[in-house]
């Protein structure tokens, strides 16, 4: 069985990510807690600076884990530094589907990095061309959701956060079955099946 952990990451997106890796048999979320033991860390940012970089690394080190990252970018000056924090495979947030998702993962635990210094070369040469492959792939414009409205996401942006229904009503000065008819709407364009499939979504293309 393989243990994820999700770090870094708003609750509501943690529960989308998490729904697509447990559909597979052999994959499990770990538990949140420090000592939990955990053989991959899924992490999803837009753009991953150094520092970010090295607090994923120390507690993948610490854990004894590796790390999956799904990003927009990543400075060239950066990159180096991914070997050291235990960073194997990189995909692109926006196009990033279940498939590819859950197989990065699966696949993690054996490229476990390698001290010597060829593995470490021949580790940052793959990132480097998954990093390529990142770039070229973000097209916020062609996602469906580049079609919704800024209300709608300033509506997913209170999801994400956690926000309940009465309390984003209260806030948007809306009826509890107004929020309840965005919400659905809201869903509905990104294609997804509930909101919190459609909060990962828009966390994967940078809305939220």
């Amino acid at each position: 069985m393989i243990r994820v952990q999700l770090p870094e990451a708003e609750p509501v997106v943690i529960a989308g990510v998490a729904s697509w890796l447990t559909s597979h048999p052999d994959i499990t979320i770990a538990d949140a807690l420090p000592d939990s033991p955990v053989d991959v860390l899924v992490a999803v940012a837009r753009l991953v600076d150094g520092p970010f970089l090295d607090s994923l690394g120390e507690t993948a080190r610490r854990k004894g884990a590796v790390v999956v990252l799904a990003l927009d970018n990543m400075p060239d000056d950066v990159l180096g530094r991914a070997e050291p924090a235990q960073v194997v495979s990189l995909l692109p947030r926006g196009s990033m589907d279940r498939d590819r998702l859950v197989a990065a993962v699966v696949a993690a635990p054996r490229q476990q990095p390698q001290h010597a210094a060829t593995s470490a070369e021949s580790l940052v040469a793959a990132l480097r061309g998954e990093l390529e492959d990142v770039r070229a792939t973000v097209h916020h414009h062609d996602h469906p959701m580049a079609v919704l409205e800024d209300r709608e996401v300033e509506l997913l942006k209170l999801v994400a956060r956690g926000w309940g229904t009465n309390e984003i009503a209260t806030k948007l000065s809306l009826s509890h079955r107004t929020v309840v008819n965005r919400v659905q709407v809201v869903v509905r364009k990104c294609g997804a099946l509930n909101r919190c499939e459609a909060v990962a979504q828009a966390a994967r293309v940078g809305l939220v």
